[in-house]
């Protein structure tokens, strides 16, 4: 039963036994009992009404056999209609409450979800959602970088400044900084939505749409490095992972004789200068000199270093 029809039937005081042990399971069950506590406590004041008619008679002339409306007092309307104040702005702001989670530097956060589907967020990154109504609407909204192992059920929509994510279960990573943005799918099907493009991703593949581009690459690692405090890459532009390198580490980078076109597929640890570089340049046969603890510079095969 949806929740709509529970909650009808709870304010009819219709409800089942049965219906009523999975109606207090959602999440919004205590805020509905305080809105119907508060309004269970306003009092409609008793009247006399044949005394009331008695009085206004002989104060107004008016011949005893008349028929008298009974009208209710102003007080009592304005209780009623503070009721319902309160019971709509109630409404508004459960429906419309966002619970964030933002992680800093070198920090990242592993979030549940009501429907317990689990998003790991990476450093310097932010994801947002709303738990009213999550069952019939799951969608976030992030910034940076995050991966999602989505529960079955309805549509999830992760939504980006850079364009909208769509799965129904799966997992999948999202970079969404600045005028990055990479979708890599692990598992299942995901559609990666940017202005009029729509591309379906397989498990295996990922899509690089940063700078107006669009690159299909393929993935072959099960999850993304970050999680264990690495840095991976699929058939990468060198200077691209470079780049993340020198990001990573605060240094200033140099490169002499590096050929633009070499691609990178490998990763290198975030927390061990020398192994990283060692990662990135044996590889592609690269050297590299080490000149203070804030200064590295990479060469290429042909130069003298």
């Amino acid at each position: 039963m949806e929740k709509k029809d529970l909650l009808d039937k709870w304010l009819n005081d219709e409800l089942t036994p049965e219906e009523f042990e999975v109606f207090r399971t959602i999440p919004e069950f205590s805020s509905y009992l305080k809105i119907d506590a508060f309004v269970q406590d306003f009092e409609l004041p008793e009247h006399n009404i044949e005394a009331g008619l008695t009085d206004l008679t002989s104060m107004k002339g008016i011949p005893s056999d008349k028929k008298v409306v009974n009208v209710i007092p102003l007080s009592s309307i304005l209780k009623i209609a503070a009721a319902l104040a309160l019971l709509f702005a109630s409404y508004y702001f459960i429906s419309n409450y966002t619970i964030s989670e933002n992680t800093d530097l070198a920090q990242t956060e592993m979030v549940t979800l009501p429907d317990n589907s689990m998003v790991s967020i990476n450093e310097d990154s932010e994801l947002a959602y709303k738990r009213f109504n999550w069952g019939n609407k799951r969608m976030v909204t992030m910034d940076g970088e995050a991966y999602f192992e989505v529960e079955k059920g309805s549509t999830f929509t992760v939504q980006t400044n850079n364009g909208t994510i769509t799965v129904l279960g799966t997992k999948f990573n999202v970079v969404a900084r600045g005028k990055e943005f990479v979708v890599s799918c692990f598992e299942g099907l995901v559609r990666v939505d940017q202005e009029d493009m729509s591309i379906e991703l397989p498990a295996g593949r990922a899509i690089d749409l940063s700078l107006g581009s669009l690159e299909l690459n393929d993935v072959y690692t099960t999850e993304p490095g970050w999680l264990y405090n690495e840095s991976t890459f699929d058939d990468t532009p060198i200077m691209a992972a470079l780049s993340v390198f020198e990001d990573q580490y605060d240094i200033q980078l140099t490169t002499e004789n590096i050929d633009v076109n070499l691609r990178f597929t490998g990763g290198f640890p975030n927390d061990d200068l020398e192994a990283a570089l060692q990662a990135i340049t044996v590889p592609l046969k690269l050297s590299y000199t080490i000149e203070s603890k804030n200064a590295v510079t990479i060469y290429g095969k042909d130069s003298s270093g």
